[in-house]
């Protein structure tokens, strides 16, 4: 079983280096460098990691969107799509694969909701994520308990067979749910497996409450008004 595992970074110098090296023991590492300015790409590269780079920062769901297809013009049968700031836990990559293997869908998804550490999440992920899960579920029939992370593996051929759906995506920063959506569309089964989300050993997240939720509203938005995929 051949894995590509792909990350997109941004100025991610000081939390990159433990998650190249220890998701290396489970596939090829590729690293969509989203316009960083500090060493992200340099120590990618020194890690033996393939990196891609945008010149300039194009929000994460396009450098998503980049990593995916850089990897599908290889012979991979499984992509992996991971956080790069520590938060994801390469060692949890065989749950994904065993989960894949036995039930025969099209995507993984980790569920935050279904570790064990969610209890101890801030509120507004635990008050708006079943929330925001309940609204894409009902619009793609899925049955996940948390839509929005990041930490997934795709069989490589069924994202081959929709290869035009992930041209037609629109978003260019808060990707799932309009992925979810036109996948959904597409006929792509999917399955969950609990995680345990880690703490970012430096740094904090850039995504803000507030824009976070507009900007996962765009997304539903755009891929629901949408009449392709």
């Amino acid at each position: 079983m051949k894995l590509a595992i792909t990350l997109s970074a941004y100025n991610e110098e000081k939390n990159l280096k433990p998650v190249l090296e220890e998701a290396a023991k489970y596939g090829e590492v590729i690293l969509v460098d989203d316009g960083s300015s500090d060493r992200t790409v340099q120590l990618a590269r020194d890690c033996g990691a393939k990196v891609v780079v945008h010149p300039i920062n194009l929000g994460q769901g396009l450098a998503v969107l980049t990593g995916f297809k850089f990897a599908l013009k290889q012979d991979f049968d499984m992509i992996v799509e991971m956080d790069a700031d520590g938060q994801h836990d390469p060692a949890e990559i065989p749950l994904f694969v065993e989960k894949m293997n036995r039930t025969g869908v099209d995507i993984v998804v980790g569920s935050r909701i279904l570790g064990s550490n969610y209890q101890g999440a801030p509120w507004a992920r635990r008050f708006f994520l079943p929330s925001l899960t309940r609204l894409i579920n009902l619009l793609t029939g899925y049955r996940m308990t948390d839509s929005m992370c990041g930490f997934r593996v795709f069989k490589a051929d069924s994202l081959r067979r929709v290869m035009p759906v992930l041209d037609q995506m629109l978003e260019p920063q808060y990707l799932a749910a309009e992925m979810f959506i036109r996948f959904s569309r597409a006929g792509l089964t999917v399955a969950e497996v609990p995680i345990r989300l880690k703490d970012r050993a430096s740094g904090v997240s850039t995504k803000g409450l507030f824009r976070y939720g507009l900007g996962v509203s765009r997304s539903i938005l755009k891929a629901v008004l949408s009449k392709k995929g």
